[in-house]
């Protein structure tokens, strides 16, 4: 039994290790600036986090929220625009409502030429959870 727990205590200081850091945009690689800048000249009230070596930027453009990824090299990773609900494809609405939770926020991402919905759920932890158009789950994690 204390073996289990004492696993559990480290993998919990494992994940808590990999969350996303805040980021000054002194800190941001140049070449991540200038792309951001470039794809995005008109963003607003930016945040930077670091995880994995990876720069996630989360800022406003015309009163809409955006996300966008990039690696170190400057190379944007995703992108993506909060939407309203009823935006989402039915299948992805289906697949929230079977699940039993309740939508917090959406997000419209593009990466790599393809559309995923990030949908933010409500619980007891929050969790995301980025859908594919047909509703099925690409990937799922607690909220950090």
């Amino acid at each position: 039994m204390k073996k289990i727990l004492f696993a559990l205590l480290l993998s919990a200081g494992l994940m808590r290790g990999a969350s996303a850091q805040e980021t000054k945009a002194s800190d941001v690689p140049a070449a991540v600036k200038t792309n951001f800048k470039t794809a995005f000249p008109n963003a607003k009230d930016v945040d930077w986090k670091t995880k994995e070596g990876k720069y996630k930027a989360k800022f406003e453009v015309d009163g809409t929220d955006y996300m966008a990824s990039y690696g170190a090299d400057g190379k944007i990773l995703s992108k993506g625009l909060k939407i309203r609900r009823s935006e989402l494809p039915t299948p992805v609405t289906d697949a929230v409502k079977n699940s039993g939770k309740t939508i917090d926020n959406v997000y419209r991402i593009d990466k790599n030429g393809s559309t995923y919905y990030l949908v933010k759920l409500e619980g007891d932890q929050d969790t995301k959870v980025i859908y594919t158009p047909d509703g099925q789950i690409a990937k799922e994690k607690l909220d950090e």
